[in-house]
């Protein structure tokens, strides 16, 4: 198995929908896998917990939507489905049920730390790689 099919596996181990994502960038796994390296940086939480906090409606609904839209484009159902069931909510009731709002934030900040963990795994492989070209 080559690095790129080693990667991606990691990636399907951690119930993400690889084959879908993929082929919505047209087959380009290097593409794909150079976008799900930025989710990290996606979550956004900090800003998305910043806006609930302030009940900034505008902030924390478009924060929320992007971090959706970027999880379902990747296949990233687990954060996907709990950025969906925060957006439902919050149309529903806006800012009345903070709590709630609050622990579909803390799903998706542990679907975060789990996905983090793939990625660093992910890095190990391209480093294992890149050091089995050095020594040929």
């Amino acid at each position: 198995m080559d690095e790129m099919q080693s990667c991606l596996n990691v990636l399907r181990d951690n119930d993400v929908d690889v084959d879908n994502a993929v082929d919505r960038l047209m087959g380009n796994n290097n593409l794909y896998l150079e976008f799900i390296k930025r989710l990290p940086e996606e979550l956004n939480l900090a800003t998305i917990r910043g806006a609930l906090a302030q009940q900034d409606a505008d902030s924390f609904h478009f924060h929320l939507h992007n971090l959706k839209g970027f999880a379902i484009n990747l296949g990233i159902t687990e954060i996907a489905d709990a950025a969906q069931a925060g957006l439902t909510e919050f149309r529903a009731s806006q800012f009345r049920n903070i709590t709630k709002l609050e622990g579909l934030l803390d799903e998706i900040e542990a679907s975060g730390e789990k996905f983090a963990s793939a990625l660093s795994e992910i890095e190990e492989i391209e480093h294992a790689a890149e050091e089995g070209e050095k020594t040929e």
